[in-house]
């Protein structure tokens, strides 16, 4: 039977220092009002000049908050991931990303410009390769222990369960 080759830990922690940096890079301009006004005219001409399908509605101020807020948390999310990556950052993040492309195929199916895939392919990149396999572990194994918990703390939590 053959085994799915494994990623290195040194190489699995490299994706997902290289998923933050990406998410940071593409994502900072969502979490200003100015910056993503911006970016939302970039898309929109693009997504014109491409006839892409699909409806870039007007920018009002609810759009311009949940923009806001997804880029605020994104952001804090990959500085994350840059500083201090992680088996389970990363499976987390995985997780996220399946969760971001199903809804962004979603939009597309009804009605949202199809802008939105160029998005979705990075997303399911960055998402196989953070579920990918890393030696040592199962398929999607996540770390058993987190670090600074003690043995006592566990206990209580599954006591509390």
């Amino acid at each position: 039977m053959a085994t799915i080759p494994a990623f290195s830990e040194p190489r699995y922690l490299r994706i997902v220092r290289a998923s933050g940096w990406y998410d940071l890079l593409v994502t900072w301009p969502f979490a200003l009002p100015w910056t993503f006004a911006w970016l939302y005219a970039q898309l929109t001409a693009l997504a014109q000049a491409l006839a892409l399908p699909g409806t870039l509605h007007p920018l009002d101020t609810t759009h311009m908050l949940l923009a806001n807020l997804l880029g605020s948390v994104v952001v804090v999310w990959s500085i994350a991931r840059i500083a201090a990556p992680s088996r389970r950052l990363g499976r987390l993040d995985g997780l996220a990303r399946m969760l971001f492309s199903a809804w962004q195929i979603h939009a597309v199916a009804h009605g949202a410009n199809a802008i939105v895939l160029g998005f979705t392919a990075f997303e399911l990149l960055f998402g196989v390769l953070q579920w990918w396999r890393v030696q040592g572990t199962g398929p999607a194994q996540c770390p058993r222990r987190a670090a600074g918990v003690s043995a006592q703390g566990r206990a209580e939590a599954q006591a509390a369960a």
